[in-house]
């Protein structure tokens, strides 16, 4: 048996970066992290008239209360894409899509008339000895729930990815 002596423990955020990296998950951490912190990226005026809906092949599309914030977050769309840079990194999104609709409420809270949500399924014991390390209570919900999404079954109730 190999000894550990002399080793230095791992760092839980070294662990997970690992993990994240050998899953191929970084980029899609990235556009949940747009999609979260939208509120601090665009500020609270942008932010009270208009929500990320979803990202897709870079495209994040955001919907708006009026058709009037829909034609002026068009015309502020480079100084919108130049802060979500910014903020998030410039390889994240590369274009922005308006559409009228709707207002949900910031991602983190559930709508006042939304039903209860059911528990998460839980994650393999190695993956929560992972997320227990991360201390962002937020945050850590916002990777189970990537995480729970990426171990999704395919069919035959196993797992797509051996999470160990």
């Amino acid at each position: 048996m190999a000894s550990n002596r002399g080793r230095r423990p791992e760092l839980v955020g070294d662990i997970l970066k690992e993990r994240i990296g050998a899953l191929g998950w970084e980029c899609r951490l990235r556009e949940e992290e747009v999609l979260t912190s939208w509120d601090a990226a665009v500020g609270p005026q942008i932010a009270a008239h208009a929500r990320p809906s979803h990202i897709t092949d870079r495209r994040l599309t955001i919907v708006t209360e009026s058709p009037v914030w829909t034609q002026q977050l068009s015309l502020l769309k480079p100084d919108l894409l130049r802060r979500i840079a910014r903020n998030f990194g410039p390889d994240v999104v590369a274009d922005l899509y308006f559409v009228t609709g709707k207002i949900e409420p910031a991602l983190g809270g559930p709508p006042a008339d939304a039903a209860p949500r059911p528990a998460l399924a839980t994650l393999p014991a190695a993956l929560e000895r992972d997320l227990a390390g991360i201390p962002d209570a937020e945050v850590r919900d916002s990777v189970r729930r990537l995480m729970l999404a990426a171990l999704a079954t395919n069919g035959t109730g196993e797992p797509d990815i051996d999470p160990a």
